[in-house]
This record gives structure tokens, C-alpha cells and sequence, in this order.
């Protein structure tokens, strides 16, 4: 049968609608993949959360672990059985100038953690701590040595400039010397804390200050200079004792 020339123009038209429909679903189609492709990768991309967090945490704190023993080791090889810390910006990631104006609890959350592996590990090997600051809040860091080592905080002597306590000494009394020598007092006065002899040879400070460090190498004393934007560097640093 022969269409007439209106038919045969309808036909084409026809076509042609149904052709650029089909072309449109296609177009659809295409781009659902890709936007499906896009979502799945978001998905992949996104940073791993929960158990994968703990897992690499869990990493992180025995590779400290490992080396915090590996630096005590060395501390009791070099004759160390007194360590002298020092509390802002060293034992803490902020300085506080013995003005915190929050809780002992607050500040806690500025413990690095190299300490917080350090501190029990020289314990456990009947290394005694004390921390020796310029800060005259000392109830703040003795709370805070109880939120944080609640089974050792009592073997911990705490010297900061608070008017408790005067060191009677002959000994060189400027930079932490001073604190240092009356920790060392307190320590072998009392029996309960184990410690038999503390002498300079046996003493090592660990300070950010540099002044500080350069009073006790003056006077004998070992020391260790702790860079606060390197803090794990402390690590290295014991091991090279001699």
C-alpha cells in the first residue's frame, strides 16, 4: 500500500519522537552508573572510622611501648634511678605559666604520650620520678598525676615554686637544681618509696628550657634537652647517653 505524502511525513515524525526519546533514556542510563560509580567510591574514600581507628591506635601504643622500654633499659644501663621532669611544655603540650584556669581534669588531655608510657616503664624498673617546675600549681599537677598514673601517682615527688618547701643544701641552687635536690631528699627519706641513693651521677633532667639544661650539665648533672615540637626525639635522645 502506498502512504500518501501526509502519511509518509507523520511516519517521520513519529520516528523522529521516538527516536529522541530512546536517545534520552539512553543518556539516563549512562549516567546512572557513573553517579552510582561516584557514590561508591565516596564511600570507599572516606576516612576508615571505628574498629580501624583503634586498630592503628592500638599500633601506635605498642611501637611506644617498645621503644619506652628500649630507653629504660638504657636509663638503668647509664646508672639512672632519678628522672626529673619538667611539666610545662614537656610532660604537657602547653604552657600554662602556672595560671590554668581549668580543672586538673581539662589539663590531663595535654599529656603527651610519650610520658604517659615513660612514667609507669622507669617505675616499674624502680627508676623514681619527680617533676620539678617553675609553676606554683602544684595541687593542679599532683591531681593530674592522679587522674593519670592512679597506681604510681604516690611514688611521684612533685617540686614547683608553691613556698612548701627550701632546700638547706650546699648545693648549686639556680635553674631546677634546687628542685631537683629536694626531690632527691624527699626520696631518701622516705623508705616506702625504695630509693637507697640519688647523687648527681645518678640524675638525669629532662627540660625544654635550655637555660635549665645548661645549669645542671654546669653542675654535673645529666640532662636532656626536650624539643617540644619533636617530643618521641626524647626517645632517640636517652638512647645516646653515656
Amino acid at each position: 500500500m502506498r502512504l500518501s505524502r501526509t502519511n509518509k511525513l507523520l511516519v517521520i515524525i513519529v520516528s523522529s519522537f521516538a527516536a529522541a526519546v530512546l536517545l534520552v533514556q539512553i543518556s539516563i542510563i549512562k549516567r546512572l552508573p557513573t553517579e552510582n560509580s561516584d557514590s561508591s567510591s565516596e564511600i570507599y574514600n572516606m576516612p576508615l572510622t571505628g574498629s580501624h581507628n583503634g586498630w592503628a591506635e592500638e599500633q601506635r601504643s605498642k611501637t611506644m611501648e617498645k621503644k619506652c622500654s628500649a630507653a629504660v633499659d638504657k636509663l638503668v644501663d647509664s646508672g639512672i634511678n632519678f628522672l626529673a621532669i619538667d611539666f610545662d611544655q614537656t610532660m604537657i603540650d602547653v604552657h600554662t605559666g602556672g595560671r590554668w584556669k581549668g580543672t586538673a581534669l581539662e589539663l590531663t588531655e595535654h599529656m603527651r604520650p610519650v610520658f604517659l608510657h615513660l612514667v609507669p616503664a622507669a617505675t616499674n624498673r624502680n627508676i623514681r620520678i619527680a617533676i620539678c617546675t617553675f609553676s606554683g600549681q602544684t595541687k593542679h599537677i599532683r591531681d593530674v598525676m592522679e587522674y593519670v598514673f592512679p597506681n604510681i601517682a604516690d611514688l611521684i615527688v612533685i617540686r614547683g615554686n608553691d613556698k612548701t618547701w627550701e632546700y638547706h643544701g650546699n648545693g648549686f641552687k639556680r635553674g631546677k637544681q634546687e628542685h631537683m635536690a629536694s626531690a632527691a631528699e624527699e626520696l631518701l627519706a622516705e623508705q616506702a618509696l625504695g630509693v637507697t641513693d640519688v647523687t648527681k651521677a645518678t640524675t638525669l633532667l629532662i627540660d625544654d628550657d635550655p637555660k635549665n639544661i645548661r645549669m645542671s650539665l654546669k653542675d654535673r648533672t645529666r640532662a636532656i634537652w626536650f624539643n617540644p615540637k619533636e617530643p618521641n626525639e626524647l626517645l632517640d635522645n636517652i638512647l645516646l647517653l653515656k
